[in-house]
């Protein structure tokens, strides 16, 4: 006999299974993306974001300079801007012009993380985009600013 109470069960279980399986999929996908083997560290000026509608991730542009003193620029993946939002991230807790240390992983070799960035391609997602098919693409778990304060960046890689 069909109840609305066994709708509603069943509509609960799909949600869950669902919200579950999305999670799974972005793990397995950033986990084949980037080397958690090696961590990185970047310290240079935050010079652009773009904070796409989840569940896209949000993209920092940092820029350094190279041992040569030629200016480097390097594109920062983190979590969306709704998990940044649950951890507390402030939209101004990253200041555009501010220095900063990002600690993440490198883009694996061969891989092509730039095919999961939200289209269109434009703006500062255009210039990630472009940074990533370049290699100079990281996922920042941790963002410590001049002061020393630490942000949380990117947790899905663990």
């Amino acid at each position: 006999m069909y109840t609305p109470r066994i709708s509603c069960f069943f509509s609960i279980v799909i949600a869950v299974v669902t919200l579950v399986t999305v999670q799974v999929i972005a793990q397995t996908s950033l986990d084949q993306l980037y080397d958690t083997s090696k961590q990185v560290t970047v310290k240079g000026m935050l010079i652009g974001s773009a904070t796409p509608q989840p569940p896209h991730s949000v993209y920092l542009l940092i820029s350094t300079t190279d041992a040569k003193g030629n200016v480097v620029q390097w594109a920062v993946e983190g979590d969306s801007i709704a998990e940044l939002h649950k951890r507390g991230h402030k939209d101004d807790s990253l200041p555009m012009g501010g220095t900063m240390t990002v600690v993440g992983y490198p883009a694996k070799a061969g891989q092509h993380p730039e095919e999961r960035m939200p289209k269109p391609i434009r703006g500062a997602i255009e210039r990630a985009f472009d940074l990533a098919k370049q290699g100079r693409l990281i996922y920042g778990t941790q963002i410590i600013l001049e002061d020393g304060t630490k942000v949380p960046f990117g947790a899905m890689l663990k």
